[in-house]
């Protein structure tokens, strides 16, 4: 399994949830790609889920997982309605993900993952910051929300300003929070500026 730059947050999320004695459950809300962050877990001994919205990055994952002989358990839903009991998992996340979503959205996902997570559970989640290279682009629907094309279609990427994310982490007791600057030469991406949490529920 070849890890990369952009594999750091989710490095960084996995040494604190193994800080932890909770059970090794994990749930990814945007599961899909190439490179499933699960994969990571999933080497470490994590009993691994995820759910995806899109059938084409499911295949994706899941044709990384049949190479790499593993099984993530991504089943394809909407992290806005997550089909899972109360306090079912000790560690959630999202990277990269939940920002393709209006922050009504956002924060509607934030509560169900919130509703999923045990007491002292960890969340991990990133939003883009309004540094990142691409804020502006495209046409703005509200503040900080805008519709690019990309490779023929409508992609809705949010922004967020240094402190705004806070809200959503009102349950939580913050164990992390940064601006990460992530710059890489390859096509992945270009100055993406974010903004990182890691959290523990109370």
């Amino acid at each position: 399994m070849t890890l990369h730059l952009r594999d750091t947050p989710i490095l960084n999320f996995l040494n604190e949830c193994n800080k932890t004695s909770m059970e090794k459950k994990i749930l990814d809300c945007g599961a899909g790609g190439r490179h499933p962050p699960l994969a990571i877990f999933h080497k470490d001994g994590y009993q691994t889920h995820g759910i995806e919205i899109l059938d084409s990055q499911i295949e994706k994952a899941e044709k990384y997982a049949k190479e790499h002989k593993m099984e993530f358990n991504i089943i394809k839903g909407d992290m806005r309605e997550l089909p899972y009991e109360n306090e079912s998992f000790s560690f959630v996340f999202s990277h990269h993900t939940i920002f393709h979503m209006l922050k009504t959205n956002i924060a509607i996902s934030l509560k169900e993952m919130e509703r999923v997570l045990k007491p002292d559970g960890l969340i991990f989640v990133n939003f883009p910051s309004y540094e990142c290279v691409g804020y502006g682009n495209g046409k703005e629907v509200r503040k900080g929300e805008f519709i690019t094309e990309e490779h023929g279609e409508e992609v809705l990427h949010s922004y967020y300003e240094d402190d705004e994310a806070d809200v959503y982490f009102e349950n939580y007791d913050i164990i992390m929070k940064r601006k990460f600057n992530l710059l890489i030469a390859a096509n992945w991406v270009n100055n993406m500026v974010m903004i990182e949490y890691i959290a523990k529920k109370k």
